[in-house]
């Protein structure tokens, strides 16, 4: 497993499920809603940042999709500061 290799996450707000996978929409059978595409890292990352803001309460695909966009753009500004 490489933390740096990008795959799809997707969200179920009826379950409350969270999946990162390579599986594409088309292939999914259980309704889950993509995301985006993050690193196994940025993905760890995301479920810790998820868990201290809502811990058990419910997660909208909005309050969702928002931290998911807020944290690839951090990770984005980290990789272009280390890469200069």
């Amino acid at each position: 497993m490489s933390f740096h290799e990008f795959k799809n996450v997707f969200w179920n707000e009826i379950d409350q499920r969270v999946w990162r996978t390579n599986t594409s929409i088309g292939d999914i059978s259980i309704r889950y809603d993509y995301v985006g595409r993050m690193t196994e890292a940025e993905f760890e990352f995301f479920l810790e940042i998820l868990f201290e803001l809502f811990d058990d309460d419910k997660i909208t695909i909005k309050q969702f999709r928002n931290i998911f966009v807020e944290l690839r753009s951090f990770s984005n500004q980290l990789k272009d500061i280390t890469e200069d």
